[in-house]
């Protein structure tokens, strides 16, 4: 954080001052002062104490402005424009912070989690969601939320899952909830004339190994991010 220091009368003490690593700030006359986790005005009467006390003045009158704060900051990090950490200025929100990192970037998911520091939480931390996109997710509503200090917010890669073969529209997708390969058909326009609903197969990788296993499936089997659908011809 940046103070402003005044002491009233005396011009050649004022001064602007940060507050380095260890808590500390260099006052004239006095030296370093360690000021980590006070008061404005608990700072304000201890310069003044020491003023007084070393006799450079009878009766100083000390005021303390914090014209920057640096030391609550809050995270952002993954498919932003310009991830890094950003001071919290009196408040700041999710969708400020996004805002200020950029933006979204192209292939960004719709969704940020948010990790805040939580002692009652399983390992000190606590998971947030929430919504700050509708590219995916169009009947979701856009979500915001007031940071705290230390909080880090992760947006990743939208989730996809591809389609090939005989459908109208081939290419990758984003992932729905609860989204089956019925579903997913009709997101690449439905199957062509030639197509067979009985020869529909995914490619997925074995949750143990990563090799890719291809099985087949049926209309109303889930499909899950990363997964390859690969709907063949019939046999006429």
């Amino acid at each position: 954080d940046t103070l402003y220091l005044t002491v009233y009368g005396q011009p050649e003490l004022t001064a602007q001052v940060t507050i380095d690593f260890q808590g500390r700030i260099v006052v004239p006359f006095l030296g370093e002062i360690a000021v980590g986790g006070e008061a404005p005005s608990a700072i304000a009467k201890r310069i003044a104490d020491g003023l007084r006390q070393r006799g450079y003045l009878n009766d100083p009158q000390v005021a303390i402005e914090v014209i920057r704060v640096r030391s609550r900051m809050a995270s952002i990090l993954g498919y932003v424009s310009k991830p890094g950490r950003y001071p919290i200025e009196g408040s700041l929100t999710l969708l400020e912070l996004v805002a200020q990192a950029g933006g979204l970037k192209d292939g960004a998911d719709d969704v940020a989690v948010v990790l805040r520091k939580d002692l009652q939480a399983p390992g000190g931390q606590r998971r947030l969601e929430r919504t700050i996109g509708n590219r995916y997710l169009p009947r979701r509503p856009i979500e915001d939320l007031e940071l705290q200090s230390g909080d880090v917010v992760y947006v990743s890669q939208a989730k996809v899952f591809y389609i090939y073969g005989e459908v109208t529209r081939a290419g990758a997708y984003p992932m729905e909830p609860e989204l089956n390969v019925m579903r997913a058909l009709s997101l690449a326009g439905g199957l062509t004339q030639r197509a067979s609903e009985r020869r529909i197969s995914v490619s997925r990788p074995d949750p143990q190994t990563g090799e890719q296993r291809k099985h087949r499936v049926n209309l109303d089997d889930p499909v899950a991010p990363g997964d390859v659908i690969y709907v063949d011809e019939r046999f006429f």
